[in-house]
């Protein structure tokens, strides 16, 4: 059969392909949250200590200051983009095929009595239709998405660089404590 446009059944088939296409996609993107929660759990690590650090101010240093605050600003826009990805959108789903090939064939073969062909055309037509929207509301959310990924993704690694900073200005601080121990003398 050569492929054609003007073939219905060739545009049902490439649409519910193509359909699957954007139902699979999205759901590769969603599998992949486990790459953006390994690197928060990365900069987790020492998270609270960067931030003792910026509010008992014990570095001193100013530019410590603004390194953290570039690293604050990095993982909270992908904190931003990484609840914008688990947000739950509508994905567009089929109608079940019984509507056409009872409710909608019935009323056709009442409208074209005798015409099976223009009926089934008809029918094909309105099931192309449905398919259409589909994709294009599927495609949207699937960009959407495809996006927050990336964005949410982007940002968790270039927060990376400042937090290596930060951790550098941590273990470069010397604790100056004097600790008293005090020796007791065990009795026999």
């Amino acid at each position: 059969m050569a492929l054609s446009f003007y073939n219905l059944d060739y545009i049902i088939e490439i649409n519910q392909k193509r359909l699957e296409e954007y139902n699979a996609s999205l759901q590769l993107v969603l599998g992949r949250l486990t790459n953006i929660i390994l690197i928060y759990s990365g900069l987790g690590i020492f998270l609270v200590t960067f931030i003792q650090h910026a509010i008992d101010g014990d570095l001193g240093t100013i530019s410590f200051y603004f390194v953290f605050s570039v690293f604050a600003i990095l993982l909270i826009l992908s904190l931003y983009y990484f609840i914008r990805l688990l947000l739950p959108e509508e994905i567009a789903y089929l109608d079940p095929p019984e509507k056409y090939y009872k409710d909608y064939m019935a009323q056709m073969e009442l409208d074209y009595p005798g015409q099976q062909d223009v009926v089934d055309k008809a029918l094909k037509g309105s099931y192309i239709l449905e398919l259409e929207d589909s994709i294009s509301t599927n495609y949207q959310v699937f960009r959407r998405k495809s996006s927050f990924y990336y964005n949410a993704l982007l940002f968790a690694l270039l927060a990376v660089i400042p937090y290596i900073t930060c951790l550098g200005y941590h273990l470069s601080k010397k604790d100056d404590k004097i600790q008293k121990v005090e020796i007791v003398a065990k009795k026999a």
